[in-house]
């Protein structure tokens, strides 16, 4: 085994990490979850209340969501 590959728990690599946060459309991020927030205050101002719960289980499960968290 080289010397340069270590295993186990070393640290990450820092660029590694801020890189992949610098690449994530953020805009597009809100926007979905704006959208899927919308689509739950409509559900709910028309009587749909099996269709908003629905929906917000999808909102809690959502990537985007759990990114903008």
């Amino acid at each position: 085994m080289a010397s340069s590959q270590t295993k186990g728990f070393g640290k990450p690599k820092p660029t590694v990490t801020k890189n992949a946060w610098r690449i994530i459309n953020w805009a597009k991020v809100q926007r979905m979850v704006f959208k899927l927030q919308k689509r739950i205050y409509q559900a709910t101002q028309s009587g749909q209340d099996a269709k908003a719960r629905r929906l917000q289980r999808l909102l809690l499960k959502s990537y985007y969501a759990r990114l903008l968290a």
